[in-house]
């Protein structure tokens, strides 16, 4: 059942970058135009929009060499604007006082009605500032004084999340690439996409979402961890995201699990501060895992020595660890708790990993939810397709004044 929820689940992946590839030229030439004016570039994004925009930056920045500023707030700063005054207009005002130095402001969200995106996408065509939006569905419900609307054509959350990451990443790649031809690259990752769908990806989804669902029902921790950073701990931090939040929420009897992420700023900035071994903040993290825990641990090379520490710090605490790489640890014996991505480049594979993270999150809901004495009537690959997880996301009536 979750190979064929696999297959069709990246078959609709594959189906949605293609038709937003068909108009990768004229959003790789907003991108172009921003790098060749020299001003900055501004993103924002909620909930699993805000690492896929962050890790568009940290391309640009990285690849094309572009004048970045992430402006989405730390978690202190945004949580302080938002109850000082009003989280709708949080991003417009980020933004307004340097708006004569922006060339362009990226925004995504996959209803297109996020009030604080509209603010940003009013605040931009007041100013003349294009806009380049990532938008479910057709499109149609954000109109654009400048700039352009890159429709997924699906309103399905995780399929347009996934699409948008990977049509930005192509996009972003573009620039900064000169060995290939922007159609090579594109071809290349596609592909990328349609090999996941295997077997092997299926026998590691059975075994991550036994695992994750016991984890969250017998209050065990999960743990997903990229202790070398970059675009990979990006997407694990919207992995995290959604295994602290979509999976379990609103499910009658679940209460919210012990979901452990990368350290925060403050905690990482002190680790390199304080200590010169780039392993010791995953060390000290693995260091209260328990047997029974889940290590999910996410690396671009397994055999670096920061991985490794890593692997052997979850091993002797015990816990279930789960291996998504690159390159690194191969041969026999690995089982179905280790996969190995496509050979892309490190961008590219934050992508494939934001796919399987959605996988996982879709399969460990439905486990939960699922009545216990009839799991196996209660899941199919079809209902699995069918469970958009976007209307999910209300937390509660609580009310507005207390």
């Amino acid at each position: 059942m979750y190979e064929d929820f696999t297959r069709a689940y990246l078959a609709e992946v594959h189906a949605a970058v293609r038709r937003m590839l068909t108009r990768s030229t004229e959003a790789t030439g907003l991108l172009r135009r921003a790098v060749d004016s020299g001003g900055q570039v501004r993103a924002f994004g909620n909930g699993g929009s805000s690492a896929i925009v962050r890790s568009a930056l940290l391309q640009l920045h990285t690849c094309a060499g572009l004048s970045v500023n992430d402006c989405m707030m730390t978690p202190a700063a945004m949580a302080y604007g938002a109850q000082q005054q009003d989280y709708r207009t949080v991003f417009a005002r980020s933004l307004a006082p340097d708006i004569n130095e922006v060339a362009l402001v990226v925004v995504a969200s996959v209803s297109g009605r996020s009030a604080n995106i509209l603010e940003t996408v009013r605040l931009c065509a007041d100013n003349g500032v294009p806009v380049l939006a990532l938008v479910g569905g057709d499109g149609t419900q954000l109109g654009l004084a400048d700039g352009m609307v890159w429709a997924t054509g699906t309103t399905d959350q995780q399929i347009s999340e996934d699409a948008m990451l990977t049509a930005l990443t192509l996009a972003a790649d573009v620039l900064g690439t000169r060995e290939q031809s922007p159609p090579a690259v594109q071809e290349r990752h596609l592909h990328a996409v349609a090999t996941m769908g295997s077997a092997l990806l299926g026998d590691f989804l059975t075994e991550a979402t036994a695992a994750v669902s016991g984890a969250i029902r017998t209050r065990r921790r999960v743990f997903v961890l990229c202790p070398d950073g970059g675009p990979l701990a990006l997407a694990g931090e919207h992995f995290a995201h959604n295994l602290r939040w979509d999976a379990p929420l609103g499910v009658a009897g679940v209460q919210p699990p012990f979901v452990i992420s990368d350290p925060s700023l403050a905690d990482m900035s002190a680790v390199y501060n304080d200590h010169p071994d780039a392993a010791h903040g995953v060390r000290y993290q693995l260091g209260s895992a328990l047997p029974g825990d889940v290590v999910f641990l996410l690396a671009y090379d397994s055999a670096s020595r920061t991985v490794r520490e890593a692997i052997r710090a979850a091993e002797a605490a015990g816990a279930r660890l789960f291996l998504i790489h690159q390159a690194g640890l191969t041969g026999p014996g690995a089982g179905p708790r280790r996969f190995t991505l496509p050979q892309v480049d490190h961008f590219g594979q934050a992508a494939l990993l934001q796919s399987i993270a959605h996988l996982v999150c879709r399969t460990t809901r439905a486990e939960l939810a699922a009545v216990p004495d009839r799991q196996a009537a209660g899941l199919s690959s079809g209902g699995l397709m069918d469970q958009d997880l976007a209307p999910l996301r209300e937390l509660s009536s609580a009310p507005e004044h207390l």
